[in-house]
């Protein structure tokens, strides 16, 4: 008998461990934030963004998070570590101890079909005695067309010990930009 058999008969049952379960899925058209306020009771969430776009150029996708169920959201106390390659073979680094959000992706160009899309795993967000961390993925279009499309990944931590019951997405630069894109937000079961 395989081993994974034995352990799924001793508790009864086969369980779904690592199962994804939509949990909300919304469709931004000229909006400036996106906001999921119900993120069930899970330990890791996964969020996916799809051709998301902006009025904006060089403007990046970020996040915050909230401790009031999105009644505010915490603008101090975020770390991130990003890699960031592009279609001309350059590569750049980007990080800092101190920022007012999560950074998910670098900076998306604003001409047509110049669109990002990607993942980013969230952990802890519900745990109050841990901090609340993300990691990510995306690809998109640079603003600069000497770039062109490229990619960005790493990690963002916010360090604090709360609650983080609330997800705002938006696009972070100089000014407001309209965004329009799908976004799903997951729990993974039994985690």
């Amino acid at each position: 008998m395989p081993l994974g058999a034995a352990r799924f008969g001793l508790l009864g049952g086969v369980l779904d461990l690592g199962k994804l379960e939509l949990i909300e899925t919304q469709t931004a058209s000229s909006v400036t934030t996106l906001e999921f306020t119900s993120l069930g009771s899970y330990n890791v969430h996964f969020l996916t963004l799809n051709n998301f776009s902006s009025d904006k150029d060089n403007f990046e996708i970020a996040v915050r998070l909230s401790s009031d169920g999105g009644s505010s959201y915490i603008t101090s106390g975020y770390q991130y570590a990003l890699q960031n390659g592009y279609s001309d073979g350059t590569f750049s680094e980007s990080k800092t101890t101190s920022e007012t959000e999560m950074r998910l992706a670098s900076f998306i160009g604003n001409a047509t079909n110049e669109t990002g899309q990607g993942y980013a795993y969230f952990y802890n967000l519900l745990d109050n005695t841990k901090y609340s961390f993300s990691t990510s993925h995306f690809m998109g279009v640079h603003g600069n067309p000497a770039l062109g499309g490229g990619f960005t990944f790493g990690s963002n931590v916010l360090t604090s010990s709360a609650t983080h019951n609330a997800i705002k997405i938006f696009f972070e630069g100089v000014g407001t930009a309209i965004f329009s894109g799908v976004a799903s937000l997951y729990g993974i079961a039994e985690s």
